[in-house]
């Protein structure tokens, strides 16, 4: 049976100042018939700006909006997952949406800069991450003796009300068959619909392992969009996907996209880039070297027909959950169209 499709927002970081301006902004989001909000889980971003703790914010804002909130993503290298498993139930608890995780293998920006060890199997230490939380929220007590973590009679004094989705940022095959093995959602970034279907078949293959269906994940993607007809604004919403396919021609090329740029290679990989002045400028000096249509490839950009179409393209591929992150020079416009138009039209045809 399909489902009905869902449109969820992340919210801009780094994000604008003072704080006080992400809850107006969230206030406003909820006018509208939105699913979710996500908020990015960093220590440091792109590009440069006001980066504040997400999870702070995500428990500020669990009791400011009826919305479920969500990390798009956290990692399991800053936190233990006790203390983790804590913070989670006790904002579930608070929350008048309910709360989704969403979380990935880590990336160097956030840990490298601040000396914290993330390159020993993180996708293993990912996973039994996960795993702790789930028998934690159980409420009993519980003895896990992991690669990672151990626990001895462990239990905590507070356990969700609900189910707490963990939603896997999987970019890489091993994650992807992860995320069918174990999540609730798979929440990958820079994708097309070309790339989106073939790489599906990995979570696929990964939910037949592990005996699951389908049916009981949440097939997400994070995606760049701008609703406008005007060129100098989508030049400029362009240049997001744009950092993201540069920091992943590996990905792109096993999708079948045919991209050399001679300046870089695969080791010029989005997950190891840490902000900083120099490699700023780098990006922007091979911004050029990735076609405007590429760029679109990866995108829900132009006009409401054409963003429409875009749409229906991602969700023939197998997409049943956009969260948009909105790049346009008139966020609020793009906002208003997706809340008042593009949305109550899939909603309608649904």
């Amino acid at each position: 049976m399909k489902r009905e499709l869902k449109f969820s927002m992340l919210l801009p970081f780094p994000a604008p100042e003072p704080i006080e301006r992400l809850f107006k902004l969230a206030e406003r989001m909820q006018s509208y018939p939105i699913d979710s909000l996500w908020l990015p889980d960093h220590l440091l971003m792109y590009p440069k700006g006001y980066c504040p703790d997400a999870w702070s914010v995500i428990s500020a804002l669990a009791v400011k909006t009826h919305l479920r909130i969500g990390s798009g993503v956290t990692c399991p290298h800053r936190r233990h997952p006790a203390v983790f498993a804590q913070m989670a139930a006790t904002i579930e608890n608070m929350a008048r949406g309910g709360l989704a995780i969403g979380i990935g293998a880590g990336e160097a920006m956030n840990l490298d800069p601040f000396g914290i060890e993330w390159r020993n199997k993180p996708v293993k230490k990912m996973a039994e991450f996960i795993e702790v939380c789930r028998l934690l929220w159980s409420g009993e007590k519980v003895s896990y003796d992991g690669e990672f973590y151990r626990l001895k009679n462990a239990y905590l004094q507070i356990k969700p009300r609900s189910k707490i989705p963990f939603y896997i940022g999987a970019n890489g095959r091993k994650t992807r068959f992860l995320t069918g093995m174990i999540a609730d959602g798979w929440i990958p970034l820079a994708e097309s619909p070309k790339t989106y279907a073939k790489n599906l078949e990995d979570v696929r293959e990964g939910a037949k392992k592990a005996g699951r269906s389908l049916e009981e994940i949440d097939m997400a993607l994070q995606i760049y969009t701008a609703v406008t007809d005007k060129e100098d604004e989508l030049n400029f919403a362009r240049m997001f996907p744009i950092v993201m396919l540069l920091g992943g021609l590996k990905k792109l090329r096993e999708g079948g996209y045919k991209v050399e740029i001679e300046e870089i290679g695969d080791e010029f990989y989005f997950k190891e880039l840490i902000p900083g002045e120099d490699t700023e400028n780098k990006l922007m000096e091979l911004i050029p070297k990735i076609p405007y249509e590429l760029a679109d490839e990866f995108a829900i950009m132009g006009s409401r027909d054409e963003c429409i179409e875009r749409i229906e393209e991602f969700a023939k591929a197998g997409v049943e959950h956009f969260i948009l992150i909105n790049v346009g020079r008139n966020p609020k416009e793009t906002l208003r169209l997706y809340g008042e138009d593009i949305i109550p039209y899939f909603r309608e045809i649904g």
